[in-house]
């Protein structure tokens, strides 16, 4: 499960990358019986949202869940892709079903 999140430079409002303020990342490793936490906090201001995770589940903003729960809630929300102004639903199933109508 380990993956690698790109370093940021987490300035606030820092609107260099996506023309928006960017979200600034911050990590902590586990230190005996505590779990390793993300920490995500707004670019604009001081909103912040915890991420505490293990190997065998997540805790995101105090909801606590398998690892598999929150992959069937929030890939759908990640697949969504941007086609000019508009935000469609990038899914590779959708994408199959229009190859196969053609």
């Amino acid at each position: 499960m380990k993956q690698e999140i790109r370093k940021r430079a987490n300035r606030f409002y820092d609107t260099s990358r996506f023309g928006q303020p960017q979200i600034r990342v911050y990590h902590r490793k586990a230190v005996k019986k505590k779990m390793a936490r993300y920490l995500l906090k707004c670019g604009c201001c001081e909103q912040r949202l915890e991420i505490w995770y293990a190997d065998d589940g997540l805790e995101i903003g105090g909801v606590n869940g398998t690892i598999d729960d929150w992959r069937e809630i929030l890939f759908p929300l990640l697949f969504v892709e941007r086609k000019g102004k508009n935000l469609i639903d990038g899914k590779p199933k959708a994408r199959a079903k229009k190859a196969a109508r053609r």
